[in-house]
């Protein structure tokens, strides 16, 4: 089964594929963008049914599983409260899959699902939602990857600067950013962290210290783009190493946050434990560089999710730092092979000395980006660029 759904209400916003399980994940509290999302695919004549809706449930439980259509559309919003979920979807798929289509929504507990036993192996697709990025909101089609280093070290147009700046003080979540409103948007943190933590929280773990957590959210944002130390929180939380380890990838699960890993390969020195950290929404991080490097995390995520989910390849996103301290933000894989390397600088116009040396190392084109207008200049493999540009060039 194949759909496609358009993203409504954002400027020239690109089309994605979609299949019969769909997991919004990160945009866990802004039901009103995927609710209206769903709609868009359904058209006039399909049904959308919400299971934490009394009558809709009603409607699941006493028609639609005990007599399931066998053609249409249904958009199934939260139905993984239904305990037997994926045993009807399974059965349903396999009697009815040519001619029924449906679109299943879910919070971050859709996830487990494909940890369990009872596997749909065979039966679905996911397709992973970011939030808004500067390339999505100025292309009218998802972008694929580059195929060759002329590409990446061309890759790009005109960013529109007005959108950046908005995408930098709003998010890129729908809701506060089509608000444009820092007042609003301040609101919308609190009752994101509301959401995320103290009910999706309780749904997929069984973490009692809510508190806690809630604690380790608030020391994260100084901690972006550095190299993670857990037992350095263990401290500061007055709790066990074990502790902090489980409610900090909790926080992953929950798409508060997410981390990459870094970079080793052959070469020698490198680090291979420590995970630099970033948050889904970067407006929260105050200090202007974190900020613009959490922002270029996420659009180089968000690229790397979309080429893996749609098939261009296996994609990796990671970052490369050795024992002399020497770092580069950022390294793009496929396969396991580097393919691209970039550091963020908000005002740096001259070559950096570690993009420099690990690209020689690694022989890969380097991306130099910087949070200013205008900038574009090229040195053999390496290019400094106005991020804004460059990352107009991704989905």
């Amino acid at each position: 089964m194949h759909l496609k759904i358009s993203k409504p209400e954002a400027p020239r916003s690109n089309r994605g594929g979609g299949t019969k399980v769909f997991n919004h994940n990160n945009y866990l509290s802004l039901k009103y963008f995927y609710t209206t999302l769903s709609k868009d695919w359904l058209g006039s004549t399909g049904v959308y049914l919400n299971y934490d809706s009394t009558k809709d449930r009603n409607f699941i439980l006493k028609t639609l599983i005990r007599a399931p259509p066998s053609e249409g559309r249904f958009v199934l919003d939260e139905l993984h409260k239904y305990r037997r979920w994926k045993n009807w979807l399974k059965s349903l798929y396999d009697h009815h899959g040519k001619t029924l289509k449906i679109l299943v929504t879910g919070s971050a507990k859709l996830d487990l699902f494909r940890k369990g036993a009872d596997s749909m192996f065979g039966r679905y697709e996911t397709v992973r939602l970011h939030p808004f990025s500067i390339g999505e909101l100025t292309n009218n089609a998802a972008q694929p990857p580059p195929k060759s280093e002329n590409e990446w070290l061309s890759l790009g147009g005109k960013g529109d600067p007005k959108i950046w700046q908005r995408l930098t003080v709003s998010s890129g979540f729908p809701e506060p950013y089509h608000a444009n409103n820092p007042l609003q948007y301040r609101r919308w943190v609190q009752r994101r962290k509301e959401l995320v933590i103290r009910q999706d929280l309780r749904d997929i773990t069984d973490i009692r210290e809510i508190s806690g957590v809630e604690q380790l959210a608030l020391l994260l944002p100084e901690r972006v783009g550095s190299p993670l130390s857990i037992n350095s929180l263990r401290e500061d939380l007055t709790v066990a190493h074990e502790t902090a380890s489980n409610w900090l990838a909790s926080l992953d699960r929950i798409y508060y946050s997410f981390r990459i890993r870094p970079y080793s390969g052959k070469l020698n020195q490198s680090l291979r434990k420590e995970q630099k950290l970033y948050l889904w929404d970067w407006a929260e991080i105050e200090e202007l560089g974190e900020r613009f490097e959490n922002m270029v995390a996420s659009h180089l995520l968000k690229a790397v999710h979309f080429w893996n989910d749609v098939g261009y390849g296996e994609y990796d996103l990671l970052y490369w730092r050795d024992k002399q301290k020497r770092e580069v933000d950022f390294v793009i894989t496929n396969k396991r092979k580097p393919i691209v390397i970039l550091e963020c600088k908000l005002n740096e116009v001259t070559p950096n000395a570690n993009l420099k040396y690990l690209g020689s190392r690694l022989k890969v084109p380097q991306i130099q980006l910087v949070n200013q207008e205008g900038i574009d200049q090229r040195y053999d493999q390496l290019r400094i660029v106005s991020a804004q540009d460059f990352l107009s060039g991704l989905p």
